[in-house]
């Protein structure tokens, strides 16, 4: 990528919070592309494949959890761009605070979906059912997303949603 497509990619150059917005934006990218890769996955056609599928579906599944960790390793830091707004607008501590319980659990979901869906090949796979719930995660975390970019939007201007 060249330097100009890379400032019409993350267009804060200017900001003060710029060192902070640039990892939230990188990290939450991350985090996005590994979604993408897990909903491929999931669309992919089952019959006859079904281990296979089941397969695929855990190894993106496994890489959506390593993206949010280190999301959310990230925005643990005192730099990161949340504990930088939390500092400099304590009335959004709170939503804060949610945010990061609410990232919490979508995390502690992927990890007990993962543990549940363990490849058992005395056990036919459910793929519907696997479908649904993975799906239902997936919603909770877009929505965890879109909230996060208000805050972060309303408390200093930056746009983090594009492409959720």
């Amino acid at each position: 990528m060249s330097v100009a497509d890379a400032s019409e990619r993350y267009p804060f150059d200017d900001h003060p919070l710029q060192d902070a917005a640039q990892l939230t934006w990188s990290d939450r990218n991350a985090s996005l592309d590994a979604l993408h890769a897990l909903e491929d996955a999931l669309a992919e056609p089952t019959t006859g494949r079904e281990q296979q599928w089941l397969a695929e579906v855990l190894a993106t599944l496994d890489g959506l959890a390593g993206a949010l960790d280190a999301q959310a390793s990230g925005d643990a830091e005192s730099a990161s761009l949340l504990s930088e707004i939390a500092s400099d607008e304590p009335r959004l501590l709170p939503r804060i605070e949610r945010l990061r319980r609410e990232y919490a659990d979508v995390q502690q979901s992927i990890v007990s979906l993962r543990d549940q869906l363990a490849p058992n090949d005395n056990v036919d796979v459910d793929t519907a059912d696997v479908r649904d719930r993975l799906a239902s995660v997936a919603r909770r975390l877009r929505a965890q997303r879109a909230r996060e970019a208000d805050l972060i939007y309303e408390a200093v201007n930056i746009n983090l949603g594009a492409g959720d």
